[in-house]
């Protein structure tokens, strides 16, 4: 799926094929030669010198807006020129091109609904193909015959555009009431029966007065937007961003006062309650001349929940207003973490550099609290999302970590949907190891979880902090998770917490020289859930959190504890809160989150070793078994070299144990005469020594610089023997060959 769309958003162009006025310089004296300047020419050269920079930037359009008004004041040949400019300069098909019609491109008096009000709408942008919107009295209802023609949508659904008419009434003549109506057309004449240019005066005031120029969308229209918007494919994963594309403005986007009648959309509640329902994200127009990004909070009644749509009014190039002819709008992040950057295009000058003002940059996601932006205001608060899919949640906290949060405190609210009890949680965007698929990934997590909810290890010498040994053995006694059972067994209770903190163990009188677990307090709370379940909910307490690598293994970990308590007690897990008090994002490697694969393999299956030092030994490999054994040796010393790569503060885990536990079995089982086998086993000693070396050293990045070339040699060594040893044609097929177990 892509994570990117770049649009381009003209509105407003006003163009003609006479040409329209456009003096941008001083000029109090007329010179042969020098023509009048008109509207076109800078815009042509705009939309040069704009294909110039999009290919100079490798960037491509994947659609065009045109929220209307190309006519100058109802002069033909707008549309035409307007869209010539597109198809000439942008190299964007025209099903790709969304066009909606301004009250300037609509004929005055021309009543609503008929062929006369859009026929030069229709004969440019509908005949070339464009997506327009649905229009009354042309297009057919309820059934709409082409649903194509009226929305843009993403190839892999991740967005959607959907253009609005609001034009419809536009410069319609009033119905006037009798006997007035009657008499209307003879008033000229009454007033000024002598004088027929006074006259005329008077008949073209008195049609003015009696026209309004109203912005409205109609109920039938509503009704089929909302019919292509249900119907509209949706993505295969995370939410759609659908856009509006209409020329009239929700509210106002200026300071500036506009007196006529009908200067707000005449139905403006009805078509903010259908942006509302129907999920529309970002809101562009044109109509006022004026370039404002603002969000329109919209509300259901006398509902709290809140509906926000970003808004982006247009302006237009006008003398001494040229900064922002036309603009780039860029969707970045989809489809969890939506953000939206406009860049304004200022009317080029003949020979100048182009201006490239600063980008306009709004987030289209909230944090999930309500109100939804308080949590972003004061510095340093504490940030808060929530949400129920995983992958969204996932990629909002990992935005916020590395920014509104960073080494600030990150509050994260999951509720997962009830699942089948045998999957651990795990975002679908998360790098595991090898780029594990299905089955096998989920193994890989599921070995993970339980390494770290060990009660016991041989490797707690290294890792006194073992998660598990902490909760079901602290202090050498204590099962805090049956204590917990026991507690929400009979009724709800704040008593039901756990600590893996130790002050007799982790810490120092000095506070010098501690290591002890980020994951410091754990609560599980019990409530009433709905059609009289009990759920379980988890709230950890981190004084770091790593949001790259670490709080999905996190989440999956605490998934673990609460359906452990739940399966126990008949209920079912709840919502998991994490809070972190330090966020980070820092982590890149697999073996950030674990103890390397050789050496969980002391604690999970030793029987691993000895496969692999019998497939070492003996060149061969029998049986799936043995075969799995050495493709987890494969990844364990791609996870060893990719530890020696880079430089993290925080450290990372390296191969000890395992390596001298193969060590000795290759030593005891080996095949005399065979002479690499002594070399392999002393290069496994080597490694395992210089590692064990680094993880006791202050782990500085001068100490990573000496390891590093080191332990890179030695791996790269074991790399090149297990080749040799072991190639690809000797891995026998599922099933194995002769003596597999």
């Amino acid at each position: 799926m892509a994570d990117r769309a770049t649009f381009l958003h003209i509105t407003d162009a006003h163009v003609s094929a006479s040409g329209a006025p456009f003096e941008r310089d001083d000029r109090k004296v007329d010179v042969g030669g020098l023509l009048a300047a008109t509207r076109e020419g800078p815009l042509e050269l705009l939309f040069r010198r704009l294909a110039e920079r999009l290919t100079r930037d490798s960037r491509t359009l994947d659609g065009v807006f045109f929220s209307g008004d190309a006519q100058s004041k109802g002069v033909a040949g707008g549309h035409e020129l307007v869209f010539k400019l597109i198809a000439e300069h942008l190299g964007v098909a025209s099903d790709h091109i969304v066009s909606v019609p301004g009250n300037h491109d609509v004929p005055r008096d021309a009543d609503p609904g008929t062929a006369e009000r859009y026929e030069d709408f229709v004969r440019v942008w509908s005949a070339a193909g464009c997506v327009v919107p649905w229009l009354d009295g042309i297009d057919g209802w309820p059934a709409i015959a082409e649903p194509g023609r009226h929305r843009l949508v993403a190839a892999d659904r991740s967005w959607a555009v959907f253009p609005i008419n609001t034009s419809n009434w536009s410069h319609v003549s009033s119905v006037l009431p009798e006997p007035l109506r009657s008499h209307w057309n003879t008033i000229p004449e009454t007033l000024e029966p002598g004088d027929a240019t006074v006259a005329a005066q008077l008949r073209s005031q008195l049609q003015a007065l009696a026209r309004y120029d109203m912005a409205r969308v109609s109920e039938h229209q509503l009704e089929a937007l909302r019919a292509l918007v249900a119907s509209t494919p949706q993505p295969d994963r995370g939410r759609q961003l659908r856009i509006a594309v209409m020329h009239h403005h929700l509210r106002s986007p200026s300071l500036r006062e506009e007196l006529k009648p009908f200067a707000d959309m005449s139905n403006l509640e009805q078509v903010r309650a259908f942006l509302r329902g129907s999920g529309i994200g970002l809101v562009i127009h044109g109509h006022k001349h004026e370039h404002a990004t603002y969000f329109d909070h919209i509300y259901a009644g006398d509902a709290d929940d809140m509906h926000r749509v970003l808004v982006i009014s247009g302006a237009t190039f006008e003398v001494g207003r040229e900064t922002d002819a036309v603009r780039l709008i860029t969707l970045d992040g989809l489809p969890h973490t939506p953000e939206v950057k406009i860049e304004a295009i200022p009317l080029p000058r003949s020979g100048a550099e182009d201006l490239r003002p600063a980008p306009t940059i709004r987030r289209l996601w909230t944090t999930g609290v309500r109100p939804a932006e308080t949590v972003l205001v004061s510095p340093g608060a504490p940030v808060i999302v929530e949400g129920t899919d995983l992958d969204e949640v996932y990629a909002r906290a990992l935005a916020i970590a590395g920014t509104n949060a960073k080494r600030g405190i990150l509050i994260v609210h999951l509720d997962l949907p009830d699942d089948d009890g045998k999957t651990l949680p795990l975002p679908s965007a998360y790098a595991v190891p090898d780029d594990l698929q299905g089955d096998e990934r989920q193994a890989w997590l599921r070995e993970l979880v339980e390494w770290w909810q060990l009660d016991r290890s041989q490797l707690e010498p290294r890792i006194p902090y073992l998660h598990g040994a902490r909760l079901r053995r602290y202090g050498g006694k204590i099962d805090q998770i049956a204590r917990i059972i026991a507690l929400l067994r009979t009724k709800p209770s704040t008593r039901a917490i756990a600590v893996l903190v130790d002050p007799f163990r982790d810490f120092a009188p000095n506070g010098a020289g501690e290591e002890f677990a980020s994951f410091c307090l754990i609560e599980f709370r019990r409530r009433d859930a709905d059609a009289g379940r009990i759920a379980v909910d988890a709230i950890a307490f981190y004084r770091a959190q790593e949001f790259e690598r670490w709080w999905p293994i996190n989440i999956a970990e605490l998934r673990f504890l609460q359906r452990e308590i739940c399966e126990e007690l008949g209920y079912r897990p709840g919502r998991i809160t994490t809070i972190a008090a330090d966020a980070r994002t820092i982590s890149r490697s697999p073996t950030q989150v674990a103890m390397p694969i050789v050496d969980r393999w002391l604690d999970q299956a030793p029987e691993r070793l000895h496969l692999l030092a019998d497939a070492l030994v003996h060149k061969a490999v029998r049986g799936d078994a043995q075969a799995s054994a050495v493709r987890e040796w494969r990844r364990s010393l791609a996870e060893l070299r990719t530890a020696t790569n880079g430089f993290n503060s925080d450290g990372i885990p390296v191969a000890i144990e395992g390596l001298l536990t193969l060590a000795a079995y290759i030593e005891a089982t080996a095949t005399v005469g065979d002479a690499e086998l002594p070399i392999l086993a002393r290069n496994l000693g080597d490694l395992a020594r210089v590692n064990e070396t680094f993880e006791h050293s202050t782990r500085s990045r001068a100490a990573f610089n000496r390891w590093s070339p080191v332990a890179q040699s030695l791996v790269t060594a074991l790399e090149r023997m297990t080749d040799t040893r072991l190639p690809d044609d000797r891995l026998k097929a599922a099933g194995g060959g002769e003596g597999a177990p």
